[in-house]
Order: C-alpha cells, then sequence, then structure tokens
C-alpha cells in the first residue's frame, strides 16, 4: 500500500478519470447506456430551444396582428413539442439513473469487493489499509458520491459547454458586451468554487476517518456478541456518547464546507442582478433604436437568461465532476496499489522448477505432481531464520525461527498470549511475508507458489472466527448448496461432532445461522461453532492442517473427544495446533513452547516435562488448577489418562 499521504494527492487527470468509469461503465451496461448518454448530452438543448422560443414565437404573432386561428395553430405546435420533449427527458433521466446506478453497484462496488478480498492480508489488516479502503469505498457508496456522480453529470456538463458555445456565438452577433460580463461572472464563480473545493479537499481526510470510526460503532452497536458486554457493564451510555461525538465532529466538519460554499452561492445573486441589468439596457437601446425586433428582442432577453443559467450550471456541474474525481481518484489508487500479485498463477520456469526438485525428492512417484500446483500429499516445510515484524513496530513479533516441519509430522505450538504463535500461523497462511528469512515448501521458497493455490493446500481452524449466515450446508462446504458434496458433509459433520445436532434441526443441512436471512435460523453455542469450523476443515481435507486453540470453549472431556478426532483425522497429513491446555498437547510428534517471539523449548512432553524448564512451569501451574478442583480433576484424569 502507497502512504497516507501519497493516497491524499490526485495521480490521475480528471480526462483519465472520466474516461476510465465511462469506458467501463459502457462496456458494462451495453449500447442503452451509450445511447442515453448522447442523447442526455444534445437533446435538452432542444428542449430549452423549445420553451425559449414560445414568448418570442407569441410575441411575433402579435407584431404580424395573425389570426386567432395562427395563434392556436403556432401554439399548439409548440405545445405540442414541448410536451414530447419533456416526456422523452424524463423518460432519459429515468432510465439513464437505472443504468448508472447498475454500472455502479453491479460493477465498481463489485470490483472494491472482490479487491478487498483478494489484496495482501497484511495491507488489508493495517489500518493504513483499512483507511484506504474506506476512501475507496465512498466513491461507490451512495449514488451522490463518485462513479456515480461522474457517469450521471457529465452529460449535464457537456450539454452545458455546448449550450454555452450555441447561445454565447448568438449573443457575441447581437452585442460582445454582454458575452464579456457573463464571462467575467463566470471566472469569478469559478474562483470562488475552487477556494470552497480546495479546503474540503485539504480536510477530506478528517471526513474518512471521522467515517470509519461511526460505522465502526454503529456496526458493533448491532453486533450481538459485543451487545452482550454492553448490556451487562451498561457500556450503551458510553457507546452512544461516542457516537454521537464522532457524528457531532461530521457536522462540524460538514457545516465548515458549506460556509466556504456559500461565498459562490451568494455571488449568484448579485450576478444575476448585474446580468439582467447589462442585457436589458444593451437590448433596449438596440430595440428602440430600431436594430432588432421585439420578437428578436425577447428571444434575446431569453437566451441571455438560458446562458446565463448554463454557466452557473457548467460551475456546478464542473464543481461536482471534480468531488467525484477526488473520490475516483482514490478508488482507483486502492485498485491499483492494493497488492494481489501474491495471487498470480505460477509461471513455466517456477513450474518447472518445483516439478524437478519434488522428482528428486520422490522418484518413485515419477511425473504423476506435473500438473500439481504445490504437492502430492502432506508437504515438508521448512522456516529458516524467520523473523517478523509488523510495519508500525520497532521490533520483532518473531525472530530468527528455525523450524523443520517434516510431512505428516504433527506439531504443538504452546506459550502465553502475545508469544508469536498466531502470526507464526499467518505467516504459514500465506497472509504475512517474512520481514526476513524464508519459508520453504518441498524444498521451495513459498513466496515461488500463487497463494491461493498454496491456500488450496491449507485446512485451518482459527480461534477468532465467525461464520457467514448462509446455510450450514454451505458454511462446511465453503460454496453454493448445489456444488456441494452431500455426502462429505454429513462425512465431515458426524467426524466433528455436529451430526446429531444438525439432524435434529427442522430444515437439517439446509438450516441457516442466525435469523439475518432467514427467520428460522439457528444459534449456534460457542463450542458448537467450533465444530462447525472443524467440519469445513474436515469436508475441506487439506494435506496441511493448522488448528489454532480449536477447543477453547470445550470442556476437558469433549476436547479430549475431539482432540482423538483430529488425531485421527492428521493421521496422514502434516499438522500444527496451538492450545492453551498444555496437557492437550501429549499427543503431538513435537512440542514448541514459543515465548518472546522465540521458540525456547522444543521435545515431546515427556522430554520437557524432564527438562524441568518453562514448558514444565506453565504445565504445573495449570496442573494445580485442577489438584485444588476434585472435579475437574476427575475430568482430567478421564480425558488424559
Amino acid at each position: 500500500m502507497k502512504s497516507d499521504q501519497n493516497q491524499e494527492k490526485i495521480r490521475h487527470s480528471f480526462i483519465s478519470n472520466v474516461i476510465y468509469v465511462l469506458r467501463d461503465s459502457f462496456a458494462f451496461c451495453g449500447k442503452k447506456i451509450c445511447v442515453l448518454f448522447v442523447l442526455k448530452s444534445f437533446f435538452p438543448l432542444l428542449q430549452s430551444f423549445v420553451v425559449m422560443s414560445i414568448p418570442a414565437a407569441a410575441v411575433y404573432l402579435i407584431e404580424r396582428q395573425s389570426t386567432l386561428k395562427e395563434y392556436v395553430a403556432v401554439l399548439a405546435g409548440y405545445c405540442l413539442a414541448y410536451a414530447l420533449t419533456e416526456n422523452l427527458a424524463t423518460y432519459m433521466d429515468r432510465f439513464y439513473a437505472i443504468e448508472a446506478r447498475e454500472s455502479r453497484s453491479g460493477l465498481f462496488v463489485w470490483r472494491l469487493f472482490q479487491r478487498c478480498l483478494t489484496m495482501n492480508y497484511r495491507d488489508a489488516e493495517s489500518n493504513e489499509g483499512q483507511k484506504a479502503a474506506e476512501r475507496a469505498m465512498i466513491a461507490v457508496r451512495t449514488e451522490q458520491t463518485g462513479v456515480q456522480t461522474m457517469i450521471a453529470d457529465t452529460p449535464g456538463f457537456l450539454r452545458n459547454l455546448l449550450g454555452i458555445l450555441v447561445y454565447g456565438t448568438a449573443i457575441i452577433a447581437v452585442d460582445w458586451r454582454i458575452i464579456l460580463v457573463l464571462i467575467l461572472m463566470l471566472v469569478f464563480n469559478l474562483r470562488l468554487n475552487k477556494f470552497a473545493r480546495d479546503y474540503r479537499d485539504a480536510h477530506i481526510g478528517e471526513n474518512a476517518e471521522l467515517g470509519r470510526k461511526s460505522s465502526y460503532l454503529s456496526r458493533r452497536g448491532r453486533d450481538l456478541t459485543a451487545g452482550k458486554d454492553a448490556r451487562l457493564y451498561r457500556m450503551e451510555r458510553w457507546f452512544a456518547d461516542l457516537l454521537d461525538d464522532y457524528m457531532a465532529a461530521g457536522q462540524d466538519w460538514q457545516k465548515r464546507i458549506e460556509k466556504r460554499y456559500y461565498l459562490p452561492a451568494a455571488s449568484d445573486s448579485i450576478f444575476i442582478a448585474l446580468r439582467d441589468g447589462v442585457a436589458y439596457l444593451l437590448l433596449i437601446h438596440m430595440a428602440v433604436n430600431g436594430e432588432i425586433s421585439l420578437a428578436a428582442f425577447t428571444l434575446m432577453l431569453s437566451v441571455v437568461s438560458e446562458f446565463s443559467s448554463l454557466m452557473f450550471a457548467l460551475t456546478g456541474s464542473w464543481s461536482g465532476l471534480l468531488d467525484a474525481q477526488k473520490m475516483v481518484d482514490d478508488y482507483r489508487n486502492f485498485m491499483e496499489d492494493t497488492d494481489t500479485s501474491a495471487h498470480r498463477d505460477l509461471d513455466d520456469e517456477r513450474r518447472n522448477r518445483k516439478k524437478e526438485t519434488y522428482v528428486q525428492r520422490h522418484p518413485s512417484d515419477g511425473e504423476k505432481v506435473a500438473e500439481s500446483d504445490v504437492s502430492a500429499g502432506a508437504p515438508d516445510i521448512e522456516l529458516k531464520d524467520v523473523s517478523f515484524r509488523y510495519q508500525e513496530s520497532s521490533e520483532d513479533v518473531l525472530s530468527h525461527i528455525h523450524l523443520h516441519i517434516r510431512q505428516g509430522e504433527k506439531i504443538a505450538l504452546v506459550g502465553a498470549n502475545g508469544a508469536g504463535k498466531t502470526t507464526l500461523v499467518k505467516l504459514l497462511c500465506g497472509f504475512y511475508t517474512p520481514t526476513e528469512g524464508e519459508i520453504a515448501v518441498n524444498g521451495i521458497p513459498l513466496s515461488d507458489y500463487a497463494t491461493e493455490s498454496w491456500q488450496e493446500e491449507l485446512g485451518v481452524v482459527f480461534q477468532d472466527e465467525e461464520n457467514l449466515a448462509f446455510t450450514l450446508l454451505e458454511c462446511v462446504a465453503a460454496a453454493p448448496e448445489e456444488a456441494a458434496d452431500i455426502e462429505r458433509f454429513w462425512h465431515a459433520a458426524d467426524q466433528a461432532g455436529l451430526g446429531e445436532k444438525i439432524r435434529s434441526l427442522k430444515k437439517k443441512e439446509h438450516t441457516y445461522l442466525q435469523q439475518i436471512i432467514d427467520d428460522e435460523g439457528v444459534r449456534l453455542s460457542g463450542g458448537e461453532m467450533q465444530k462447525l469450523m472443524l467440519a469445513r476443515c474436515i469436508y475441506k481435507n487439506a494435506p496441511f492442517m493448522i488448528l489454532d486453540e480449536p477447543t477453547a470453549a470445550l470442556d476437558p472431556l469433549a476436547e479430549s473427544a475431539m482432540y482423538e478426532e483430529y488425531n485421527r483425522l492428521a493421521a496422514d497429513k502434516s499438522s500444527i495446533f496451538i492450545s492453551h491446555r498444555l496437557a492437550s498437547t501429549r499427543f503431538c510428534d513435537r512440542i514448541l513452547f514459543l515465548e518472546g517471539g522465540k521458540i525456547i523449548e522444543e521435545g515431546t512432553h515427556d522430554e520437557l516435562m524432564a527438562r524441568g524448564g518453562r514448558y514444565a512451569e506453565i504445565y504445573g501451574i495449570q496442573s494445580s488448577y485442577y489438584k485444588d478442583n476434585p472435579e475437574s480433576q476427575r475430568d482430567m484424569n478421564e480425558a488424559y489418562a
């Protein structure tokens, strides 16, 4: 990601952003929006000319002393023309707005959604990345911002510009002094608008930050998990006051902006009086001297008024487009700057090198993995002097980690909170890249693999997972129901210990989680949610399993049953298991004790206990709890005998 300071700068020209938005919108919506765009850019001029001509035509008929029949015929013709043009204009406005809305939501919002899901996880997690995403979202959030403003207002801007050229030419032909006054008015108005816009652009980051904070509080206020704490600890007043402060700050920001925009608005009334005074004086003088007819006098007054209106409309549409320009620029910056290169496909050279390495390690397998993106079977993973630190930190979270996870080996990661366990898991998942050192899979640097290909080999259960409010079948299969394997689903649900619960539900596997989409949705307990996550991991059947505190919400007996199932499931897989209960790790081939971002002890449970180090110390502390609680001790004996 680029720095926040750089993000504030306009990197794409106005013309470039207009072309970007319109080109992609036209390609997405097809010919209809193109035709409507052209008509909206030119047709309103015909409509305005019809309206302006009616008073002049009436005066002309009076001058000619026309008959009543002629009056009726001419005025009826104008009325018919006005009705037709008005209906066509209404049709164009409505359907062009629909196409613009469809383009924004169906294309630009969809692109942003996809980019947020595929961007580098480290960027997505950072405060800077979230700010950039929020600015990009502002460009597509509503019909009045960014992308849709540019789609909607560009035809009006072109129409105003063309009208100024046409009517300006007519005014110059009558008296150039009128156009001079109008041009001076336009220049002054543009300068005042620029003053207001520059102030707004200099402070736009404040509003984006306030919007991000307000949105967070609004979401958490509706969140059921946060709602429990808010009620128990009476936090609702605090939350409401905090949200009120952010909203008040946002309103203050808006008031400061509106004060700057008041000047160009106030100047309009002064200029209109000046315009009318100059135009009337000059045109009356010409009419009195017989230089123009009364009908021409009437028409020219309408032309001057329309020209002035078009000028002010031009400044308004120009100002709106410049507002949209900044938002679209933020959108494009986010789309271009967020790193998704890790999701690239492997090139031929890397594929060949990976294949050669695998064949050397497994000559008996021959060519059978030629088309595989990562490996055949459980991977062999090695961390070579790996260190990692966050961009905003001056210290390493992990420091000089050397670790070899052999094919089919079960590794336990234990240690206090903040020791670096979850960070190590995120490195192995490809969410982070090491600050120093290298991670190799089957002897090949992990950076040489496409992240998507590597992540296909991972079955992970995180401790802080929140599943989507979809059906249980969709949550486990991580796919639409029609793409799910029902037999595989039930196998995974049974092995995770959730099959009986699902069968007891009215809609069984078609039951929705929560009541967001379906009023008959189900709320699972914490332990059941963890089992659901384990079922998804089992369903995927990946060769490398990672379970990050998967039994935190379970009692020792349930935990023991799940560990036994995990041990069986991981028989032919490489695996990592993180737990805060040290007794639960005894079945693993090796236990790694992390402290201060380093592996300070390594070995089997018996080896580490015999060594009498930190692992043995912490294990003794945890065991003492059960010694002081006979019932818990009985459960522990049954679970870990």
